[in-house]
């Protein structure tokens, strides 16, 4: 076969080029410490790392999701302990005015205190993020969701909550409504409500009583009747006609009464005729409770029925703010499980991002011990080249004429 030399000549140029090209596209790898620069170059491992970068992403959006979360549920979990000190605070003066030594001006004092514990759980309730962003609205965050009207304090929120995801599987709620926090919360013993009839005569009380059998338990009306002093009887007074089921005899202060898996307890000394209403317990809210704590204490306490009646609704408000303990301390628990969650997921977002950057870097970074590797091997590739090269341009058969 026979070469012209202008044949030769470009040979020997092109495969000096495509040896630097090489070498170009090797030391590009070592000095951007990536393997590729365009899916071109490697489409199968672009496509891959293309997905991997999404996956990286959305676990940085996650990140951010959960870090708002946990702000508005640290701030939550911090107003409830405020609302748990509010009623512990509460408790306390109810405590201190079911003593019979206090006089009519010390119960009105505490009255005042108690009202003005309300207007504190007013503004806790009405609590914002730091971001303006209410805690307690629901969805309606822009708005307070707590305002003071004539009848009480109205929620003016929702009762729906926000959800947001903090990992592909996994979202949590950033908070609570107010409803699910302050309202709707069972009065008294939760079952049933315990009171004394206004027309009584003797200084007989009643406390707010207990179901010891939920399966005996029949919700209804039912007044508990004194034949004698000594002697009971309990109706229910489901119309149209009502029905004694339960009696007894040889009472005494202090004394348990049953009934249908419900259980009640007399103390003083209830007169011929006096009766106690036993009813289903009904939803209230937390701001009620404490208004009708405040009205027991600034009652009068001169007569005897006055007296029987104070102790029944002070035993009843002490039994509302434990319902409003048990609500906060429940609220409160569901918080810590989801600061919790977030906490899990956190770690599991942790783990996921170093294997996905392991994943990435496989398929993106230079290896640098093998480009430098090959570099070398290329430059001396193109070395033997340009020396060949210098050979074979010297030869021409012009040199032998």
């Amino acid at each position: 076969m026979r070469l012209s030399t202008a044949g030769m000549h470009r040979t020997s140029i092109n495969s000096i080029l495509e040896q630097q090209t090489r070498m170009a596209k090797t030391q590009e790898q070592v000095t951007t410490g990536k393997r590729f620069q365009s899916a071109s170059e490697d489409p199968i491992a672009a496509a891959r790392a293309a997905v991997l970068d999404r996956a990286m992403a959305e676990n940085k959006q996650f990140t951010r999701n959960s870090n708002i979360v946990e702000a508005r549920l640290n701030y939550e979990e911090q107003s409830l302990a405020d609302v748990t000190s509010v009623l512990q605070y509460v408790r306390e003066r109810a405590l201190q005015g079911a003593n019979s030594t206090l006089g009519a001006d010390e119960r009105r004092m505490l009255a005042n205190d108690v009202r003005q514990q309300i207007q504190a759980l007013v503004e806790i309730a009405n609590r914002d993020d730091g971001n303006g962003e209410y805690l307690f609205a629901g969805t309606s965050t822009g708005a307070a969701p707590f305002a003071q009207g004539t009848t009480g304090v109205n929620y003016l929120g929702d009762m729906t909550n926000r959800v947001v995801r903090v990992s592909n599987s996994q979202s949590i709620a950033d908070g609570h409504s107010g409803a699910d926090v302050f309202m709707n919360i069972s009065e008294r013993n939760g079952v049933f409500r315990a009171g004394v009839t206004s027309t009584n005569t003797g200084s007989g009380t009643i406390d707010v009583g207990r179901v010891v059998n939920s399966t005996a338990w029949v919700a209804d009306n039912y007044t508990l009747q004194f034949t004698s002093p000594t002697d009971w009887q309990v109706v229910d007074d489901t119309l149209p006609t009502a029905n004694v089921i339960a009696t007894g005899t040889g009472f005494t202060s202090g004394q348990s009464i049953s009934f249908l898996g419900a259980s009640v307890t007399i103390t003083g000394a209830p007169a011929t005729g006096d009766s106690f209403t036993i009813q289903p317990a009904q939803k209230t809210d937390m701001f009620a409770m404490l208004e009708e704590l405040a009205v027991t204490l600034g009652s009068a306490t001169t007569t005897s029925i006055d007296k029987a009646t104070f102790q029944a609704q002070i035993g009843a408000s002490i039994a509302n703010l434990d319902q409003s303990l048990s609500r906060a301390s429940l609220v409160r628990a569901e918080v810590g499980s989801r600061l919790n969650a977030i906490d899990l997921a956190t770690d599991t977002r942790g783990a996921e991002s170093v294997d996905l950057q392991s994943l990435l870097a496989d398929l993106r970074d230079t290896d640098y011990a093998e480009a430098v590797s090959r570099l070398n091997q290329e430059y001396t590739g193109l070395q033997a080249a340009q020396a060949a090269y210098t050979k074979i341009s010297q030869l021409s058969l012009f040199d032998y004429l």
